[in-house]
Formats: C-alpha cells, sequence, structure tokens
C-alpha cells in the first residue's frame, strides 16, 4: 500500500512540475492515467488517495491558468496581423488608454502612474485595477493603494501622515514597474510612447476649424437632449459672442437636415441660429459618443463621458442633478483639450504652464487667424472694384464725348511722331575712299 501511495505522489509531482512548464503545455491538461495492474491493486484508502491527489491537481491548475490568463490572451493579440510595438501610433495609443474608461475596472491614479502613464507604456487595462502587457511578454501588475485619509474625518494626525507615506512608497515602486514589469526581451521595456503621442492635430487651421464644424453638426443634432445654455460654464477667457461673430461663413448651415432646398439667409441670421450650448460643447472638444448612446457626449482624447440628462430638469419636475456644467473642468486632467503641456507635447519642465496654450485655445486661435485671412480677402476684392471703376465711368463718359476723344486721339499721334523723327536722327554718311 505504502509503494501504491508513494507511486502516486511521484506522478502528481510530475503533472504539477509539468503545469510549469510552457513548453510542455498538452502532458498538463491530463494527468497520465493509471495501468490496469494499478487500478487491480488499488485499495479504498488509495482511491481516497487519488481523489485528494486529483482535487489538489485541479485547484494548482486552475490557479495557474489564472495567473496565465492574461498572458494567454496577449499572446493571441500579439500574433495578429497588427503588430503590438508601435510607440509611435497615436490611434493605437488612444486604443489602449481607452481600455481604462470603465470605472468598475479603473480608479483615478495619482499623476506618476496614472492611465496615461501605462498606455504610453505599452500597458492595457485587463481586469479590476490590472493592467497587462500589449505585447504579451506576460507582464502584468494589480495596481491598488490604499484610500487616502483625512483629518477630518476623525484621524489623528500621525495616522493621516503614515498613511501618505505608505502611498507615496508604493507609488514610487509602481512608477518603477511602469518599465521593470515587462519581459525581459519586451520591446515597451526599453522605450515607450513620447510625449507627443496626445497632442491633438490642431496646427492646421483648416482642418481645426473643420473637426469643430464636424462636432458642432453631431452635437446640434441632439436637439431637446440638450441642457439648458444657462448651466454652460466656460473659462473666464472664453467669450461665446466673440466666437460666433468669427466663425466662418456658412458655419451652420449643416444644422437644416431635411432634403428639400433652403432658402439662402443673410450671415447675421445664420449666426443668431447657432446654438450655444453644442457650440460650446464641440469647441472644448466635446462630440457624440461613437456607440449611438442617446444624450451621451465624450471625449476622443480622454475618454470622459457626459450624461447630459444630468444637466437636464426631471419630468416630473424636479430639478436636475447638477446645476453647472462646466465644459472644461469635465476633462481628464491631462486631456490636451485643457492641459497646455499635454497638448505642446515638449515635456520639459522648464517650461511654465501659463505660457503653454491647450487645445481649445488653439483652436481660437485658428479661427481668429481664419477670420483675418477673410477680411483681407473681402478687402482686396472690394479694393480692386473701387479701382476698376473709374475706368468704366471714364469709357461711358467718353463715348458721350466722341469728338473731344478724336482730338486728344489726334494729338497724342502728333506728339508720338515728332518724338520718332528725334529719335531716328541720321548720321553723316562716310566719306568715300580715294
Amino acid at each position: 500500500m505504502s509503494y501504491a501511495v508513494e507511486t502516486k505522489k511521484r506522478k502528481f509531482h510530475r503533472v504539477l512540475e509539468s503545469l510549469t512548464k510552457p513548453s510542455t503545455p498538452e502532458p498538463s491538461s491530463k494527468p497520465a492515467p493509471a495501468t490496469p495492474k494499478e487500478r487491480a491493486s488499488a485499495d479504498l484508502s488509495t482511491k481516497k488517495l487519488r481523489r485528494e491527489n486529483e482535487t489538489d491537481l485541479e485547484s494548482v491548475r486552475k490557479s495557474i491558468l489564472k495567473v496565465a490568463r492574461p498572458s494567454s490572451r496577449d499572446s493571441t493579440v500579439s500574433s495578429a496581423s497588427r503588430p503590438t510595438y508601435v510607440p509611435w501610433d497615436r490611434e493605437r495609443f488612444l486604443e489602449r488608454l481607452e481600455t481604462f474608461r470603465r470605472v468598475d475596472r479603473w480608479s483615478p491614479k495619482p499623476a506618476a502612474i496614472n492611465e496615461l502613464e501605462w498606455a504610453k507604456r505599452g500597458w492595457i487595462c485587463t481586469d479590476v485595477s490590472r493592467v497587462t502587457c500589449i505585447g504579451g511578454c506576460g507582464g502584468s501588475v494589480v495596481v491598488k493603494l490604499p484610500d487616502e485619509l483625512d483629518e477630518l474625518d476623525g484621524y489623528d494626525s500621525e495616522k493621516v501622515q503614515e498613511r501618505k507615506e505608505v502611498r507615496a512608497k508604493l507609488v514610487e515602486e509602481y512608477a518603477n514597474l511602469l518599465v521593470t514589469g515587462h519581459g525581459e526581451n519586451c520591446p515597451w521595456k526599453n522605450k515607450g510612447s513620447d510625449a507627443t503621442i496626445h497632442r491633438l492635430a490642431l496646427s492646421n487651421p483648416d482642418a481645426a476649424i473643420s473637426g469643430f464644424q464636424t462636432r458642432y453638426t453631431n452635437i446640434v443634432k441632439m436637439g431637446n437632449q440638450l441642457p439648458s445654455q444657462d448651466i454652460i460654464q466656460t473659462p473666464e477667457s472664453f467669450d461665446i459672442e466673440t466666437i460666433i461673430r468669427i466663425l466662418p461663413h456658412g458655419f451652420g448651415d449643416n444644422e437644416n437636415t431635411d432634403d428639400a432646398p433652403q432658402t439662402p439667409q443673410p450671415s447675421d441670421s445664420n449666426k443668431d441660429m447657432i446654438n450655444r450650448t453644442a457650440l460650446a460643447l464641440a469647441f472644448f472638444g466635446w462630440d457624440t459618443v461613437s456607440d449611438g448612446a442617446a444624450g451621451l457626449a465624450g471625449c476622443s482624447a480622454c475618454f470622459r463621458r457626459l450624461g447630459l440628462w444630468m444637466y437636464k430638469p426631471k419630468e416630473n419636475g424636479d430639478v436636475s442633478v447638477y446645476d453647472v456644467l462646466d465644459v472644461c473642468n469635465e476633462h481628464m486632467e491631462y486631456c490636451p483639450w485643457v492641459n497646455g503641456k499635454a497638448q505642446s507635447g515638449t515635456g520639459k519642465p522648464s517650461e511654465k504652464p501659463t505660457e503653454l496654450r491647450s487645445g481649445w485655445e488653439i483652436l481660437a486661435q485658428a479661427l481668429r487667424v481664419k477670420h483675418r485671412r477673410s477680411v483681407r480677402s473681402t478687402a482686396s476684392i472690394d479694393s480692386r472694384a473701387v479701382s476698376e471703376s473709374p475706368s468704366m465711368d471714364g469709357s461711358v463718359f467718353d463715348e458721350t464725348n466722341g469728338e473731344a476723344k478724336k482730338a486728344s486721339d489726334r494729338e497724342w499721334w502728333a506728339k508720338l511722331r515728332r518724338m520718332r523723327q528725334v529719335l531716328n536722327v541720321k548720321s553723316p554718311k562716310k566719306p568715300a575712299g580715294p
């Protein structure tokens, strides 16, 4: 009996060892079956021990598979047609950043280890507080911090200070794991995305204004789902009426979706019809969400979402959940629409934040540039028309005074002939030779 027990133990350890070796996954899926001779010689106690061993083996297998599951899924992604190490690709960076959007999986972290930093280093959020390498190196980190304590909640100052020190130490360790958490040969360990990866493409004024107009057209279609413009709050330096005055011609023409042709209206009339709420939301980077959820506005740079129904009075007459919609502060603090450092992309600590322009400030500058160009072009056309108008009046005047025109022409031709005679002086003839 003891020999049979020892045999089962050796088999159990061999199977357990095979589970830990990635090069031989097949033997780990099922233990080797017992021979008929062994089954015949096993008694009740041996069967009981076998059941206990199999139970332990199953628990070990589940534990190992649970740990390896993120690595297995990422390996499948890495074997796909798209490369996984593209730190220069902004679209792929935004895909990684979007995985941190779900609030049931990820909670806000300090700036040194927030979702932006993990996404720059090739990490995605795969589970509650868990990040996994997109490159399939098997790297996986659980990012958890103890809650902050406040003296106002009844905690003594020593306890609060101790908790702060613990959090600071953990933040430092997690900041190191941004790099060291990758596998030894993982390219994300050597280099991640640089500081310019999050920058908005607003350098071209025409492209910036085109994107602004598209967002406005999408949001204005929400109609009565939009909150009142009275609760919209913008930065002090932003004047919506000034922005409306310098909007390009035909900015709000796409609001009418009817197929019937619309009668042209004066430019001032179109600007009076501009939806101020939709304009403020679109100007600060908000747009309708891609999944078509009604009443939701979202940002494609920080993936923050706004439930606009929370800013509208309820149907039963109750007041709205929130009485102010701050279109600037509702973004994440690292969003380039409101963060000048993120939009500049330089990452230099010597730069003053007040000198860096955020996305909405660059858009305002683009509108001013476009408006100046339009004014100059209009002024040039007007001056050209004014310069041409006297010649037209003169021709009409000359037609009514034909005789005076003929006399002037004759005098001009006479002067021209006299000038030719002066210029065409004949040189003296050379004397003939002897």
